[in-house]
């Protein structure tokens, strides 16, 4: 994510209320919110109007830019194909939306459940990202008891993207700098450089991989990406218990209220 587009750097949080949580605090809140949201039936739309409300609000305290979670909803082009899916092969009966164009009414009703799903959560996911650093979700899980292997996995993952990302940009402005005459000359010299980019991706996870089974020695303790004297995480309190709970409350009385109704 660059600064200059409104997001801040890989490895980095925006500093807001939300950092000021312990990051098992926000990965407990952020999972049972989720949840909540997954087991609402898609017959209450008023019920995702709540959760859209509620992770809107957070957001909002987060202080998450609009075109940071703007950006993110990129990852839900194929949630958008798996709802068109439904709306145009399920069952009877059909509705016409358009001269000679009919959709399965239970289909849409199925996919506005999928797509209502999936905006809400990459939104929830977004905002608990954009103020937690990898770092800090490592140890949050780490507190958690999640086995270090998960812990390893998530610590690896996050510094891999990280250097995918700091290559792909120095790539693309290489080609820029070389003089292409057009965005789409430049975006096909990026093109040719992904298949490189990506065999050097694996190998340096590979190392990665290496160096950390070396470095444990087969201990318990967690990769840690953040240099030695860096910033401690803060610790939970039950005062941080209570707040990070409000989410995941207003959101279950929502899905019970959806469900009794």
């Amino acid at each position: 994510m660059s600064s200059a587009h409104g997001a801040q750097p890989a490895g980095e949080r925006l500093e807001s209320p939300l950092t000021r949580l312990a990051p098992e605090v926000k990965v407990v809140a952020l999972v049972a919110f989720l949840v909540a949201v997954a087991l609402t039936p898609p017959q209450r739309p008023w019920a995702f109007a709540a959760h859209a409300a509620v992770v809107l609000t957070v957001a909002v305290v987060a202080l998450v830019p609009l075109r940071t979670l703007a950006t993110r909803l990129v990852f839900e082009i194929p949630v958008l194909a798996l709802a068109a899916t439904y709306a145009a092969f399920g069952r009877a009966p059909r509705v016409e939306v358009l001269a000679g164009l009919t959709l399965s009414r239970p289909g849409l009703v199925v996919a506005f459940g999928v797509l209502a799903k999936a905006t809400i959560g990459v939104v929830a996911v977004s905002v608990v990202a954009a103020s937690t650093t990898a770092t800090e979700l490592v140890r949050g899980l780490a507190r958690l008891r999640v086995p270090t292997w998960f812990c390893d996995l998530v610590a690896l993952s996050a510094r891999q993207v990280e250097v995918l990302r700091a290559e792909a940009a120095r790539v693309r402005l290489a080609a820029e700098l070389r003089g292409g005459p057009g965005r789409i000359d430049t975006w096909r010299a990026v093109a040719r450089s992904l298949g490189t980019l990506f065999v050097q991706g694996a190998a340096r996870a590979e190392r990665l991989a290496t160096s950390v089974a070396v470095r444990s020695g087969g201990g318990d303790g967690p990769l840690v990406l953040a240099p030695a004297g860096g910033a401690a995480s803060p610790v939970a309190t039950s005062r941080q218990w209570a707040v990070a709970s409000v989410p995941a409350l207003l959101a279950a009385a929502a899905l019970l209220a959806g469900v009794l109704r």
